[in-house]
Parts: C-alpha cells; sequence; structure tokens
C-alpha cells in the first residue's frame, strides 16, 4: 500500500490475538481485553483471518456492514482503524510509522506472525493430527486434538456482528465439531472411555440429530460396561429421529447396537497391553475339534429356512465346558453377512424361570429392537406379538445362550422366514421340541485342573477365608461359595446337601451350583449331582 512500509515486529512485544471465544487482544503473557465495540472487533477479525493479506475499504464494508452498510461505514472503518492502532502500538509515538495495522485510502492489513492467532494455531495442529493419523499414531493425533481443542473458550468471534463474522462461526465451529468427534474416537482407541462420556453427553444434547455422536456414546458407555445406557441411547435415537424427521436410525448405528447386543467388542476400541503376561492357551479356551468340524453344516442349518419357508433353529448342545458359548460366537460371526440386520443376543442363564419370554426379556429384546419404552405393552401376549412383528420386516439372528427349556425358548422365536435362532443348551431333549431345529452335540473336554481348585480333603472348618488360592478371578458369591466347599470335610453331591453347606435355599444352591460348574470348578455327572472337578 503506497505510503507505508511494513516493519517487522518486535516479537517480544507482538500482541497475541484470541478469537476462537470472546474476541480478545493482548500482549504474551499479560492481560487480555476486549478489542473496542463489536464492529471494530469485527474489523479486527477480518484483518486477522485474511493473514496478512490486504483487505480493501470496499472489502471491509461488505464483511462487517453488508448490504446494510450506512453512508458512514468508509469513515467509521477509519476510526476504527486509529483505535486498533492505539490498542496494538500503545508506545508508538506522533508520526511514527505504524508497524501493526498498515493502511492507507485503499485499505488495510495486519502484520503479524501467523502463530499470534489462536484459530491459525487451532487449523495447524488439526492438520498436524491428520498426518499423524495417517501413519497410524493414535496417541499423538488424541494428544494434537487436545492441545487444539484446548484454545477454543467459546463460540468463535462470539457477539462479533456481520456476514463475514458469521460464516467464519459457522466454518470454525464445524471444523471444531469435527475434531471434538476424531478426539473421542482416539480416546475409544486408547481405552479412556470413561474420559469422554460427559462430553458425549452434552454434545448429544446440543446436536440431538447427529447420529455419529450418538454411536459414539453408545460405544463409550459399552466400554465402561454400562451396557443398559448404552442400549438406551439407542432407542431415544430411534424415538427422537421418528418424531422430528420421521425416520429410523441409519443402517450404521443400527448395525452397531446389534453388534453391542451381540456382546462383540466395540469397533473403535484397541484394548491396551495386558500388564500381566498372557496365560497359556488351555484346551477349554479353544474350540474342540467336533466343533470346528460342525461350522460348515452349522452354516447350512442357518440359512435353509428361506427356502422352506420356516425359521431355521440350530440348537447347540453339551455338558459345561464343552465349547457352546464358543462355538456359537463362530458360528454367529461367520453368519453375520447373511443377516444384514445385525443379530439379538441374550444371555438367558442371567433370567428366572418366570421372567423368560412373557416378562422383562421381552421388554428387554424389544428395547433392544428400537422400540421406545411408551411403545412396549405391559401384556406378555402384547409383547410377544410385537416382538414377531418387528422381527417380521427384519433379517437378524437371534442367539440364545444358556437355554433351559422349550418354554423359555418357544416365545422368542421368530414368527416368519428371514431371521434365524442359535441357542446353546445342556438339555438333550430341547431340540427335539423345537420346530425346524437342527442338533449339534458337543461331548465334554478331558478333564483338566481346574482355575480354581476345590480340595475336599481340608477338613479345618477354622481355617482362614482366604483359603481355596486361585478363586481370586471368580465374583464375590461364588468364591465365598468355593471356600465353604473347600472347608467342608465330605463333599456333598446332592443340592440339598449343597444347601445345607452353602446356607441357602436349595433353588440358589442349584443356581450356585451351576454357575460353578460354568466355572470349570465343579463337574455334574448327572443331572442334579456335582463332584469337584476332576473327582471320581
Amino acid at each position: 500500500m503506497r505510503g507505508v512500509s511494513p516493519a517487522a515486529p518486535d516479537g517480544d512485544h507482538t500482541p497475541l490475538f484470541r478469537l476462537l471465544g470472546p474476541v480478545r487482544v493482548g500482549p504474551p503473557g499479560g492481560p487480555q481485553v476486549r478489542p473496542g465495540p463489536p464492529r471494530q472487533q469485527a474489523v479486527l477479525g477480518v484483518l486477522l483471518l485474511r493473514r496478512r493479506r490486504p483487505v480493501t475499504v470496499a472489502g471491509l464494508v461488505a464483511a462487517v456492514w453488508g448490504n446494510d452498510a450506512p453512508a458512514s461505514a468508509a469513515g467509521n472503518l477509519r476510526t476504527y482503524a486509529w483505535a486498533l492502532r492505539t490498542l496494538l502500538e500503545p508506545g508508538r509515538a506522533p508520526g511514527e510509522p505504524a508497524r501493526i495495522l498498515l493502511g492507507d485510502e485503499r485499505g488495510y492489513m495486519l502484520d503479524t506472525p501467523p502463530e499470534s492467532v489462536d484459530a491459525w494455531r487451532f487449523e495447524q495442529q488439526v492438520e498436524a493430527a491428520r498426518k499423524v493419523r495417517e501413519r497410524g499414531d493414535t496417541a499423538a493425533e488424541h494428544a494434537l486434538l487436545a492441545g487444539a481443542l484446548a484454545l477454543w473458550t467459546g463460540e468463535a468471534l462470539a457477539g462479533v456482528p456481520g456476514p463475514f463474522a458469521e460464516e467464519e462461526r459457522t466454518r470454525l465451529a464445524a471444523l471444531r465439531t469435527t475434531a471434538r468427534k476424531r478426539h473421542i474416537v482416539c480416546a475409544l482407541r486408547l481405552g479412556l472411555h470413561h474420559t469422554v462420556i460427559p462430553e458425549l453427553s452434552m454434545l448429544t444434547r446440543e446436536f440431538p440429530l447427529d447420529e455419529e455422536l450418538r454411536a459414539l456414546l453408545m460405544r463409550a458407555l459399552h466400554g465402561c460396561g454400562r451396557q443398559a445406557e448404552a442400549f438406551t441411547v439407542f432407542a431415544d435415537t430411534h424415538r427422537v429421529l421418528d418424531e422430528e424427521l420421521g425416520v429410523a436410525p441409519c443402517p450404521e448405528l443400527t448395525a452397531l447396537n446389534a453388534r453391542l447386543l451381540a456382546h462383540d467388542p466395540p469397533l473403535l476400541v484397541r484394548r491396551p497391553p495386558p500388564r500381566t503376561p498372557a496365560r497359556p492357551q488351555t484346551r477349554s479356551a479353544r474350540l474342540p475339534d467336533e466343533a470346528e468340524r460342525a461350522l460348515g453344516d452349522a452354516m447350512s442349518a442357518l440359512t435353509k429356512g428361506a427356502d422352506r419357508a420356516v425359521v431355521p433353529v440350530l440348537a447347540i448342545t453339551g455338558p459345561a465346558g464343552a465349547g457352546k458359548t464358543a462355538l456359537a460366537r463362530r458360528i454367529a460371526d461367520s453368519a453375520a453377512d447373511r443377516f444384514p440386520d445385525g443379530r439379538l443376543y441374550a444371555e438367558l442363564r442371567t433370567w428366572g424361570p418366570g421372567e423368560a419370554g412373557s416378562g422383562p426379556l421381552l421388554g428387554y429384546l424389544l428395547h433392544a429392537l428400537g422400540i421406545p419404552a411408551a411403545g412396549i405393552p405391559a401384556d406378555p401376549d402384547q409383547r410377544a406379538a410385537l416382538y414377531r412383528s418387528a422381527l417380521a420386516v427384519r433379517r437378524v439372528l437371534v442367539v440364545l445362550d444358556g437355554t433351559r427349556d422349550a418354554a423359555q425358548a418357544v416365545p422368542l422365536l421368530p414368527g416368519t422366514p428371514g431371521s434365524a435362532v442359535l441357542l446353546t443348551t445342556r438339555s438333550r431333549v430341547l431340540p427335539f421340541e423345537l420346530p425346524a431345529a437342527t442338533h449339534i452335540e458337543l461331548t465334554a473336554p478331558p478333564a483338566a485342573a481346574p482355575p480354581c481348585r476345590v480340595d475336599i480333603d481340608v477338613p479345618d472348618t477354622a481355617a482362614p477365608d482366604t483359603a481355596a488360592p486361585g478363586c481370586e478371578d471368580l465374583p464375590p458369591e461364588l468364591a465365598r461359595a468355593a471356600r465353604r466347599l473347600t472347608r467342608h470335610g465330605t463333599f456333598p453331591s446332592s443340592v440339598d446337601a449343597l444347601a445345607a453347606v452353602l446356607g441357602t435355599g436349595p433353588a440358589d444352591a442349584a443356581r450356585i451350583a451351576e454357575a460353578l460348574v460354568d466355572a470349570r470348578v465343579l463337574d455334574t455327572p448327572a443331572a442334579g449331582a456335582y463332584r469337584p472337578r476332576g473327582r471320581p
């Protein structure tokens, strides 16, 4: 610009500018102040975001006033420029050339280093995060994005008028939202689920129609073991989208809900390395040989229903420790592409006999299918009808793990072809009581050293409660039961005898005994009979 020579500002005294929140300016390490009235802030914002490029008077007028510029706009600009020079260079003597805000009758330019503007630093750090992401360095990306987001103190250019400020507010807000999502994704991949739940909860309230944010919240909750809350997020999303837009959740969100229901690990989680060396794999940790050979037959059994106009049911039977659940998960994973609407998973061992099918379990499955709580009827028959109607328009694999009997399973079967059922059970009778069922039977693996020793040769009833080493991985109730049995001289084999030793009723004793069988502490040689694992 004519008559003005830019002079490099003294780096020690160059002011710092904050645009990512209320506009502020001040020296490094000194107080930050508001740079004048709103339109003067608008002029400063335009010059800063143009990054050392001249802006004509006409351009400034359009950026600050738009189509509503008064006749005095050019004169007002000269006043704002004078006030900004006084603020930015308080020690400049009269007649001394300006070093920061340069200008003449044609226009103005701010000669400041880019790093003095927080908006520039934010965009640079976001770009640096993108580059390290390409190298697969999640921890570095997380740290860079954390630093970038820390620069924000509120809405960008808060309270600044004019079309230019509005456009920049929108642009910077979009960049910030993207950076926040990426920062959350990194946290989930690093296993920091609990750190992002408060922010995600706030963001989903602020942007209730953003399905990506809701998916991230579901993953974070699931990663913290808060599965019920994760499924509630999906149901609430289904309700909000239906009420506001008349649409269902997107396929990606629906698929995520199905994966969480199936107890699959969240897609974004990269678990941290274990702190202790992994234990050597035992036979109980892998599928039995006969189970591996059954995979092909199982796939055929689950998909033949489309040709026969029936709902196929695949029942996997076998004693505790035979690998039923592991095989069911392997089959469900292998068949995932045959059921595009995902899978429903219910662990039936955790539901009492009166709850299965007609009570809370059907309500749980309806909720998992996206039916809002207000739409789930109280009547069991109406719940069953709604459940089958919901499955009639979907292709879903229903996985029922630990099924006791036909009375528990039948209400959970889909009513129309397209979906299929995969269940595990200890009952050898159940497969023959279900329509269109194919049966795979697994045998017990060879006896091996139990993970939690129950030593019946220690009759000392005064042994401390810390006896039975190796039980520390069991839930407290089961660990206490195992210790009591360890201290008992003659091992009780019947449910009534177990109840007497454990101080419970027969029903609770049977439940505990079955759980200890699942934990490979006890064997069950016959119905209602139990013994320490590996003992004759």
